[in-house]
């Protein structure tokens, strides 16, 4: 996990508390539906968390994160990365109070969604599918299920509220206690009782207000936008990867006049999808190259093309990882690497590649001033693409190689390695530079050989003068 020790070190301390009561029907779900999408780490550091809470309690002592990561055996990186992903879906919900010297967190555990809330739910049923397969899925929700009970044979003859007890009006009771009720009912300034309705997963990256801007207000009138529907089109969004201005158009065709039916919009979605990406259903995954940016939607053949492949689907920090043979990033280069992305708001594979441009240019070594000038520069060409970012890197090996031949021959002194793909562009530069170089030897020898030849004439024509001048001069003697 990139930067983790800008989040929290060792010495941090924190504690735990309960949202709401957690069953073993809710220890099942955990196991059997979560854990398939988070993964035995994440789960491993909810479990660890809520068996720090004493017997009978909601609110635990206060712990180090140090002592948490020999508990869980994980590193910092690792425990960050498990924390991240219970925060992502809706299982734990962290709050940091800082301190003047150091950063005290509260964990609170928030228990799993009741089994036919999760199956219902748009997201998290879609990745579970694709993480289980067609059987192990259906054979999972057969474990919650229960046979539905048959009205032909049973009729409820359950008993109202209303039917067992009655109300006493205000004159049936005591003034007296009725002050004391009210005190009661509102409970002691800050105090809270256990339990709470969760507002579930959480997704801001979708511009809803510009998926608003390009519907038809004829169409799609603005009251049936409900709030619940706004949220089903997010997690929609989120899944099936669905761009604001299509699901614009995806909305209209799935509304009815004054009417958005929720399951008419997921038909209409998943049509969509299915037509664009075929029948498997999405996976989840860790952010890397945004879809948006990414250009590999093929079978690389070349060199280049896996090299595309590989920095599309990479996160910066695990390139670094590799090409320290999966060695720590000293903090040194990864704040580096935050700068890339946060400060100058690279992609992730675009600044894979000013990495490896970089290293394999200066011996291995990330040298900051440089790599900053660099990313300035590909900011303001809005490099957005992996194939942007390296063709502005052979632009720059060209011109090093078109630079005048005292400086050729200094860049020759010490020949950089190069990146794979780029090899092949270099090997070119420098066959074209070759051939430029043998025609100009080639012209300057002929220039040569043509210079001596002129030189010998002319010497001959005045040694051949000089001799006439010489007899006309011996001659006029002989004549006197």
């Amino acid at each position: 996990m990139p930067w983790h020790w800008k989040e929290v070190l060792p010495v941090d301390q924190y504690t735990v508390r309960l949202a709401d009561v957690i069953t073993d029907m809710d220890n099942h779900v955990l196991t059997l539906l979560y854990q398939p999408l988070i993964g035995t780490e994440a789960v491993g550091l909810y479990n660890s968390l809520r068996s720090q809470l004493p017997s009978g309690k909601y609110q635990g002592d206060i712990h180090t994160h140090h002592q948490l990561s020999v508990l869980l055996d994980l590193s910092l990186p690792k425990l960050l990365e498990a924390r991240k992903k219970l925060e992502a879906i809706d299982l734990l919900r962290t709050y940091r109070k800082k301190t003047d010297d150091v950063r005290f967190f509260m964990y609170e555990l928030q228990p799993p969604m009741k089994p036919h809330r999760f199956f219902r739910d748009d997201v998290l049923s879609v990745f579970l599918y694709n993480r289980l397969g067609k059987q192990g899925y259906r054979a999972v929700r057969e474990r919650f299920a229960l046979p539905v009970l048959d009205s032909s044979e049973f009729e409820e003859v359950t008993e109202s509220f209303s039917n067992v007890f009655t109300s006493l009006t205000h004159s049936e009771m005591q003034p007296a206690l009725m002050n004391e009720q009210d005190g009661a009912l509102k409970g002691a300034n800050g105090e809270a009782l256990i339990g709470k309705d969760s507002d579930g997963l959480r997704f801001d990256d979708f511009d809803v207000e510009l998926m608003k801007q390009a519907l038809s207000s004829f169409i799609v009138p603005p009251e049936v936008l409900t709030d619940r529907l706004i949220d089903l089109i997010k997690k929609l969004a989120f899944v099936y990867q669905v761009e604001p201005l299509t699901m614009a158009n995806l909305v209209e065709q799935a509304s009815r006049g004054d009417m958005l039916d929720e399951d008419d919009l997921r038909k209409t979605i998943k049509e969509w999808y299915r037509l664009e990406n075929g029948t498997k259903p999405p996976a989840l995954g860790l952010k890397t190259q945004p879809q948006t940016a990414r250009t590999m939607t093929k079978e690389p053949q070349t060199e280049e093309e896996r090299s595309i492949q590989f920095y599309e689907q990479t996160p910066p920090m695990t390139l670094l990882e590799m090409r320290q043979e999966g060695a720590a990033v000293s903090p040194a280069d990864a704040r580096l690497i935050e700068e890339l992305i946060v400060d100058y708001k690279l992609h992730p594979g675009v600044a894979n590649v000013l990495i490896d441009y970089v290293l394999f240019q200066h011996d291995m070594k990330l040298s900051r001033g440089f790599m900053l000038k660099i990313a300035g520069h590909w900011k303001r060409k809005k490099v957005k693409t992996v194939p942007g970012a390296m063709g502005l890197v052979k632009e720059d090996k060209q011109k090093q190689a078109n630079a005048s031949p005292r400086q050729t021959y200094k860049r020759n002194a010490r020949q950089d390695k190069l990146p794979k793909w780029l090899m092949a562009e270099q090997e070119k530069g420098n066959s074209q530079e070759s051939k430029q170089a043998s025609g100009v030897a080639e012209a300057t020898e002929s220039k040569t050989s043509a210079s001596q030849t002129e030189s010998k004439k002319r010497i001959a024509a005045l040694m051949e003068e000089r001799k006439r001048l010489r007899e006309k001069k011996d001659e006029g003697e002989w004549n006197q």
